[in-house]
């Protein structure tokens, strides 16, 4: 693996898509529900962790822009080259996302049993290529089954049990 840092340029856009990130999961989280005809208070709502997390993603966001052009990020403005055999995690991650997003949340599994199913099979996606160099390809997949199983019912037990949350 390369210590390349990325270029001031890269980090302008990265910053920029951050910011624009941050901007959305704020919007989004104070058009949350209030629950006030629960009688809940300000720092019950379900939006506050959410715009919190908004605006720390926002400050980080505007510090990455301005540490960019800080560096010389408007003078060299150059796409960085993507590669996606360079960046075949990050669009594997991208894709489980969308998949588990998408396909399995409201498929009609129960929310721990979807979540063990994407934990599993990120785990064994992302430790496939040392698992089979090392030859144990099949108990890679066991370790991924229980882990997903284990977090899946941990996920499903702290937000439905402890926090209250109704999962889909």
């Amino acid at each position: 693996m390369e210590d390349r840092k990325p270029s001031p340029f890269a980090d302008l856009l990265s910053g920029g898509v951050w910011l624009a990130l941050a901007i959305g999961i704020v919007i989004l989280s104070w058009k949350m529900d209030r629950l006030t005809h629960l009688q809940a208070t300000i720092y019950t709502a379900p939006g506050l962790v959410p715009a919190l997390l908004g605006i720390a993603i926002a400050i980080m966001g505007v510090l990455l822009i301005l540490r960019s052009i800080r560096a010389g990020a408007l003078g060299e403005a150059q796409l960085p080259r993507f590669s996606p055999r360079a960046h075949w995690r990050i669009l594997s991650a991208v894709a489980l996302c969308l998949a588990f997003a998408l396909g399995l949340l409201g498929s009609g599994l129960p929310f721990w049993l979807a979540a063990a199913i994407f934990i599993a099979t990120f785990v064994f996606v992302f430790q496939f290529e040392e698992r089979e160099a090392a030859g144990t390809l099949l108990r890679g997949a066991a370790y991924a089954a229980v882990f997903g199983l284990i977090c899946g019912g941990s996920i499903h037990y702290v937000f439905q049990e402890l926090f209250l949350v109704r999962l889909p």
